[in-house]
């Protein structure tokens, strides 16, 4: 059965798209994570709608479904780019499950949709990335904003290929022909077979074995195949004893003796096929569950190996380096020695404790005490020790990174253990939560009402590591008016201004001390990187954590302090946010309104919770540092002492 598009059915779609070149963009939906729907319009025509399901289907229709009140976020991206433009031209990029929409308003971009994998959707505006629905990196290809857009390496494109060319692949294959077919064209199974029967060749049939007259065969087979695809566009849905097997773009021989409906469009078809399937079998929960926490596991092991060896070899480096210059002047006498042998063009095996000796990068090994040294003849005893010093610091940097990476992992798997309980329990424990984790995650957060991704430290440790990693040129770096207040990072945009660093200031002055001192309001300031330093005054000291800020700060007025606390989506993913009030305004369509107060913060937790149909550590993970005092709930009831 059918569950995704093949480059065949690519091809026949993009040939029935090829009406909608010069219409015009109108609105972006996103019913739900995986489901993109762009409406388009022509002068005297009425709306019209292509959907895209993310890695399956790719279709238009021209009815309308019950579209989300509120747009996601890459929905409202998308609005603010891309609305009213004017489609260009609508393209298959060569043999491959992708379609491109090149569109022209002030600016030209293209809307690139990926059908194969787990799919994605990308706009793309000079070559460059603005935004895809979801961040990825693969060896050959990294998709993120602000990046270089690259389209995956090339498949072969069978239309444009030479008898010879199909042969050569054929008879590198160590599979059967329709195999081969099916993956190194990117046919397709089902298009594999009519190949094949079209060209009279069996399927079982070695690929290596294949002549040349089959190979021709196989091609004609397939642009046969291509030809009848363009020439009538209509669609079918293939059923046997009632049930839906395959939707297809022509009449194919494979299929004689099933029935057929026939539809005016390919689109209306694959729109009927998907009603008619049936969702796909989940697996078992249990199962399920102790598979990921063993792979989550055996995942934690290696990197807690990875982390011993590096702090071990760090700290051994380090050691080697202090004693090198704790017996300075007896490697003054083996550099020296050295030096005086080589300028003799003597061998250096008459130095005492010599191992070995590598002429072209100049390092000897010797024994001196009861160590052995690995010493950059050409160097200087300083040198020398430097150089171990210095892999002491590479290793310890690569420690840093390998330790939050870890702690991600130990998160995981607690995650992973509480909802396994809780399927176990025969009941779900988060609804609204699911185990996709985003780095941000690690540190408080919120996305403002304009879109941006605002992050705070939630301790010294995470102050450092957020601006070391996260502070970048163009970003905005927040604080509070106030002593005890982490450090704030605004992920600047297109699109986000005053706004957003408003919020940012809230933001730091809520997440504040100033939370537990249960004060009314405060006042924050926000600065440009370059202005954020980790080096104190001549004679004072800076504590971990804090830095200095030099120049201008551009404060905000005085505010209140409170929050909000609700549901919101990112990347067709719900998570809990805690943030400003107009953000979660803006973000959640139920919410709850807090301040300072004397509730009971892990009581509130468990309201909120049970409200929202979360865990309880969802919420606590995003609460201020003190009780609360709820103000307003939009949307939701909390029970007070529920459990």
């Amino acid at each position: 059965m059918k569950r995704a598009l093949s480059s065949f059915d690519v091809r026949a779609l993009v040939r029935e798209l090829q009406k909608y070149v010069g219409w015009r963009v109108d609105k972006i939906y996103q019913p739900d994570g995986r489901h993109l729907v762009v409406s388009v319009k022509a002068s005297g025509e009425g709306k019209e709608f292509l959907h895209f399901v993310l890695g399956e289907w790719l279709y238009a229709s021209e009815t309308a479904i019950d579209m989300p009140q509120r747009p996601s976020d890459f929905a409202m991206m998308l609005r603010k780019r891309i609305a009213n433009s004017r489609i260009v031209m609508i393209e298959q990029k060569g043999f491959d499950r992708i379609v491109v929409i090149t569109l022209e308003k002030d600016e030209r971009y293209q809307l690139v949709f990926e059908i194969f994998g787990k799919g994605n959707v990308i706009l793309v505006k000079e070559g460059l990335i603005v935004q895809p629905l979801i961040s990825r990196k693969w060896r050959h290809r990294e998709v993120k904003a602000k990046r270089e857009f690259k389209f995956p390496p090339p498949v072969f494109d069978p239309s444009s290929m030479s008898a010879d060319d199909l042969l050569e692949i054929l008879r590198t294959s160590d599979s059967d022909i329709v195999r081969t077919l099916a993956t190194k064209l990117n046919l397709g199974g089902r298009y594999g077979e009519e190949t094949c029967e079209r060209a009279q060749v069996e399927c079982d049939k070695p690929a290596a074995e294949i002549s040349l007259e089959e190979a021709r065969s196989l091609l004609e087979g397939v642009k046969t195949i291509i030809g009848d695809i363009l020439n009538e566009l209509v669609g079918y849905i293939v059923e046997r004893d009632g049930e839906p097997v395959d939707a297809v773009p022509l009449r194919m021989a494979i299929y004689d003796g099933y029935q057929h409906e026939k539809f005016e469009t390919f689109s209306e078809c694959i729109g009927q096929y998907i009603t008619r399937i049936p969702k796909p079998q989940g697996r078992d929960d249990t199962d399920g569950f102790q598979a990921d926490l063993d792979r989550l596991k055996r995942k934690l092991a290696q990197q807690e190996d990875a982390a011993l060896r590096l702090r071990r070899e760090g700290a051994e480096a380090r050691a080697v380096g202090d004693s090198i210059f704790a017996s300075y002047g007896d490697f003054v006498d083996t550099l020296q020695r050295a030096n005086d042998l080589l300028a003799r063009s003597d061998s250096l095996e008459n130095i005492p404790g010599f191992i070995s000796f590598d002429r072209k990068s100049a390092i000897l090994r010797v024994v001196i005490g009861d160590g052995t040294y690995d010493l950059d003849v050409n160097g200087t005893v300083e040198t020398n020790a430097q150089r171990y010093y210095e892999r002491s610091k590479k290793l310890k940097t690569k420690l840093e990174g390998v330790l939050p990476a870890l702690e991600e992992t130990r998160t995981a798997i607690a995650e992973w253990s509480r909802k396994r309980r809780g399927a176990e329990k025969g009941r779900s424990t988060s609804l609204t939560e699911s185990a996709k984790r985003f780095w941000f995650e690690r540190y408080r957060w919120f996305i403002s009402s304009e879109g941006a991704i605002v992050l705070g430290g939630k301790d010294a440790k995470t102050n450092d590591t957020l601006v070391k990693k996260h502070l970048q040129l163009g970003d905005r770096y927040v604080h509070a008016d106030i002593h005890g207040a982490p450090s704030v990072v605004v992920k600047m945009k297109e699109g986000v201004g005053e706004q957003t660093l408003m919020e940012a200031c809230e933001f730091a002055i809520a997440t504040s001390k100033a939370w537990t001192a249960e004060m009314g309001s405060g006042v924050g300031y926000w600065v440009m990187p370059e202005q954020v330093s980790k080096t104190p005054q001549s004679g004072e000291f800076l504590a971990r954590g804090a830095f200095v800020i030099r120049g201008k700060r551009n404060y905000s007025n005085k505010t209140e302090i409170r929050l909000g606390v609700g549901v919101t989506e990112f990347e067709g993913e719900k998570k809990m946010m805690c943030g400003p009030v107009d953000a979660v305004k803006a973000r959640c369509t139920s919410y709850v309104l807090i301040r300072p107060g004397a509730i009971d913060k892990n009581e509130f937790a468990k309201a909120v919770a049970k409200a929202f149909r979360v865990s309880i550590e969802d919420v606590q993970r995003i609460l201020p540092p003190g009780n609360v005092d709820i103000e307003k709930t939009v949307g939701t009831e909390l029970e007070l002492g529920a459990t």
